[in-house]
């Protein structure tokens, strides 16, 4: 095996997921690490970009905060969904044991079992860096308290983590300190959950918290096959389906104000959490429903309902209003200044980290 550093980009950077290309520079086979399903466009982009072929698409756990991008990517790509043996989801190609090793040309990366956050979490090793997904954040660490964790078996976890040395960096899954990157050593110093012996560890992990928003959806999104291409519609594509109300419906599912602020012309709103309580009237709307909200998030979670109801003669509009605004779409406002796509004041949920940071709709 090659001992040189295996390529590695951040994308989709911000304050919340954290998102990972990595890639042989000699044979361009690479892997994505927890990708989002509202930035895929940009991954494909950076893919191009970067001249790689993308191998393999990995999920370290089932996630209950974000919609997972790697059902499309693999529509998209052709590549490989990876996760572990421990998970329930349908999605996965390859479900790996703890300690297998994936190969990317000359290099290979060992997949760790990390329960704890998750029954099914996981840790990718690269030889140099470890990438923690939702076990192990820089100054904090996993909750516990939901979707059956454990704070005993994340302590083992962290031993694992601990033992591939000192030096080695931290990228995790989710940053809510506002830092990019550590190492196993100076976690080991500062970080009061990682360096807690087992039963301070325990002790912290015993505070609950507000989960994140709209979790059912989002692990029924997760744990089953995502949205086909041909559902996928572009601001572009909105006019060929005629007069809104009349041969289609364009379905809003943000909250009020993000709806007065800056709405597509003929839109009906109902927002996410009272779509299913409403369904009778949903049933009763001109089809097909184009779903939209501010980036995709919540419109992909109102299909999942539809799906459920058995109802498939849904679209989504990609990007959501977001998408909508950049092409320079029209779009109409209650509110007296001229339209714009807000983010709501209500838009709250619980953070996967154990005390601290919020996890933001779209």
């Amino acid at each position: 095996m090659s001992v040189a550093t295996i390529e590695m980009k951040p994308i989709a950077y911000g304050r919340d997921c954290k998102t990972y290309l990595l890639w042989d520079a000699d044979t361009k086979e690479a892997a994505i690490i927890d990708p989002r399903f509202d930035h895929v466009a940009r991954y494909v982009r950076e893919i191009e970009q970067t001249g790689v072929k993308l191998k393999y698409a990995i999920d370290t756990h089932t996630h209950a905060d974000h919609l997972s991008g790697s059902d499309r990517l693999r529509n998209l790509t052709g590549c490989a969904i990876v996760m572990s043996d421990a998970s329930k989801s349908k999605v996965p190609d390859y479900k790996v044991a703890d300690g297998e090793t994936l190969k990317l040309g000359g290099h290979q990366l060992t997949l760790l079992h990390t329960p704890g956050h998750t029954p099914d979490s996981m840790c990718i090793f690269d030889g140099h860096r470890v990438y923690t997904g939702d076990t192990l954040f820089i100054g904090s660490a996993a909750r516990t308290d939901f979707m059956g964790g454990s704070p005993e078996k994340l302590y083992e976890s962290f031993r694992k983590i601990e033992a591939l040395g000192n030096d080695v960096e931290v990228w995790p899954g989710h940053d809510y300190n506002g830092h990019e990157h550590s190492t196993i050593a100076a976690e080991l110093e500062t970080n009061p959950h990682f360096k807690a012996d087992r039963d301070g560890l325990i002790t912290m992990h015993k505070i609950k918290g507000d989960l994140p928003a709209n979790m059912a959806e989002i692990l029924s999104f997760n744990t089953e096959a995502g949205i086909e291409e041909n559902k996928i519609i572009k601001p572009t594509d909105v006019a060929s389906f005629g007069t809104p109300g009349k041969d289609f419906t364009l379905l809003d599912s943000r909250y009020v104000d993000e709806f007065e602020a800056g709405r597509i012309d003929g839109a009906i709103l109902i927002p996410l959490p009272e779509l299913h309580d409403r369904w009778a009237e949903v049933e009763k709307l001109p089809h097909p429903i184009v779903s939209v909200c501010r980036s995709g998030v919540r419109a992909t979670m109102a299909m999942m309902t539809a799906r459920h109801a058995g109802d498939e003669n849904w679209l989504l509009l990609e990007g959501g209003m977001q998408a909508w605004q950049k092409a320079d779409k029209p779009m109409v406002s209650d509110t007296g200044k001229d339209p714009d796509v807000i983010t709501s004041k209500f838009a709250v949920g619980g953070s996967c980290a154990a005390g601290g940071g919020t996890c933001s709709a779209g």
